[in-house]
Protein backbone atom coordinates (compact mmCIF):
# COMPACT_ATOMS: atom_id res chain seq x y z
CA UNK A 1 0.00 0.00 0.00
CA UNK A 2 1.74 3.74 -1.08
CA UNK A 3 2.58 5.67 1.86
CA UNK A 4 -0.44 8.28 1.17
CA UNK A 5 -3.02 5.54 1.40
CA UNK A 6 -2.33 5.69 4.51
CA UNK A 7 -1.64 8.90 5.31
CA UNK A 8 -4.87 9.15 4.03
CA UNK A 9 -7.04 6.64 5.99
CA UNK A 10 -5.15 6.84 9.37
CA UNK A 11 -6.19 10.66 9.51
CA UNK A 12 -9.73 9.70 9.37
CA UNK A 13 -8.93 7.30 12.74
CA UNK A 14 -6.57 10.17 14.17
CA UNK A 15 -9.90 11.04 17.54
CA UNK A 16 -10.26 6.95 17.91
CA UNK A 17 -7.20 5.68 18.34
CA UNK A 18 -5.63 7.19 21.12
CA UNK A 19 -4.27 5.42 24.45
CA UNK A 20 -6.56 6.24 26.36
CA UNK A 21 -9.30 4.35 24.81
CA UNK A 22 -7.59 1.31 23.95
CA UNK A 23 -8.78 -2.25 26.52
CA UNK A 24 -6.00 -3.86 28.55
CA UNK A 25 -5.65 -6.35 26.07
CA UNK A 26 -4.36 -4.53 23.37
CA UNK A 27 -2.49 -2.62 25.43
CA UNK A 28 -0.64 -5.56 26.44
CA UNK A 29 -0.36 -6.43 23.21
CA UNK A 30 0.90 -3.49 22.31
CA UNK A 31 3.63 -3.66 25.06
CA UNK A 32 4.71 -6.87 23.93
CA UNK A 33 5.03 -5.79 20.05
CA UNK A 34 6.77 -2.65 21.67
CA UNK A 35 9.49 -4.93 23.63
CA UNK A 36 8.13 -3.60 26.77
CA UNK A 37 6.73 -5.32 29.81
CA UNK A 38 3.30 -5.52 29.88
CA UNK A 39 3.02 -6.08 33.96
CA UNK A 40 1.16 -3.50 35.71
CA UNK A 41 -2.11 -1.37 35.79
CA UNK A 42 -3.97 -0.03 32.81
CA UNK A 43 -2.59 3.46 33.86
CA UNK A 44 1.16 2.28 33.76
CA UNK A 45 0.65 0.51 30.68
CA UNK A 46 -0.20 3.42 28.91
CA UNK A 47 2.10 5.43 30.58
CA UNK A 48 5.08 3.11 29.21
CA UNK A 49 3.83 3.45 25.61
CA UNK A 50 4.14 7.11 25.79
CA UNK A 51 7.45 7.21 26.40
CA UNK A 52 8.40 4.51 24.31
CA UNK A 53 6.09 6.78 21.19
CA UNK A 54 7.62 9.52 22.82
CA UNK A 55 11.41 8.54 22.68
CA UNK A 56 10.92 6.51 19.17
CA UNK A 57 9.65 10.49 17.86
CA UNK A 58 12.63 11.97 19.27
CA UNK A 59 14.70 9.32 17.34
CA UNK A 60 12.83 9.60 14.13
CA UNK A 61 13.64 13.42 14.60
CA UNK A 62 17.73 13.14 14.96
CA UNK A 63 17.73 10.74 12.15
CA UNK A 64 16.13 13.42 9.94
CA UNK A 65 18.57 15.91 11.38
CA UNK A 66 21.82 13.57 10.53
CA UNK A 67 19.83 11.93 7.62
CA UNK A 68 19.20 7.71 7.07
CA UNK A 69 22.74 7.57 4.99
CA UNK A 70 24.42 8.34 8.20
CA UNK A 71 23.20 4.90 9.83
CA UNK A 72 25.12 1.77 10.04
CA UNK A 73 23.85 -1.25 9.28
CA UNK A 74 23.78 -2.42 13.10
CA UNK A 75 22.06 1.24 13.92
CA UNK A 76 19.38 0.85 11.09
CA UNK A 77 18.86 -2.90 11.96
CA UNK A 78 18.17 -1.52 15.77
CA UNK A 79 15.93 1.29 14.67
CA UNK A 80 14.15 -1.13 12.48
CA UNK A 81 13.69 -3.38 15.79
CA UNK A 82 12.58 -0.94 18.58
CA UNK A 83 9.78 0.06 15.87
CA UNK A 84 8.23 -3.51 15.67
CA UNK A 85 9.73 -4.13 12.27
CA UNK A 86 11.97 -7.11 11.64
CA UNK A 87 15.73 -6.69 10.86
CA UNK A 88 17.24 -10.37 11.01
CA UNK A 89 18.52 -11.45 7.56
CA UNK A 90 17.88 -7.92 5.82
CA UNK A 91 20.23 -6.33 3.55
CA UNK A 92 21.65 -2.81 4.31
CA UNK A 93 19.52 -1.28 1.48
CA UNK A 94 15.88 -3.27 2.43
CA UNK A 95 16.41 -1.99 6.08
CA UNK A 96 17.12 1.76 4.70
CA UNK A 97 14.22 1.62 2.69
CA UNK A 98 11.89 -0.15 5.72
CA UNK A 99 13.28 3.40 7.90
CA UNK A 100 12.25 5.83 5.39
CA UNK A 101 9.09 4.17 4.57
CA UNK A 102 8.33 4.79 8.80
CA UNK A 103 10.34 8.29 8.83
CA UNK A 104 7.48 9.67 6.18
CA UNK A 105 4.73 7.78 7.83
CA UNK A 106 5.39 9.00 10.89
CA UNK A 107 6.64 12.60 10.65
Amino acid sequence: IPSEVVIRIARLFKDELTLANIARPQLVSMCQYMNLPPYGADIFLRFQLRNKLRALKEDDRRILWEGIDSLTTLELKEACRERGMRSLGMTHFRLKNMLQEWLDLSI
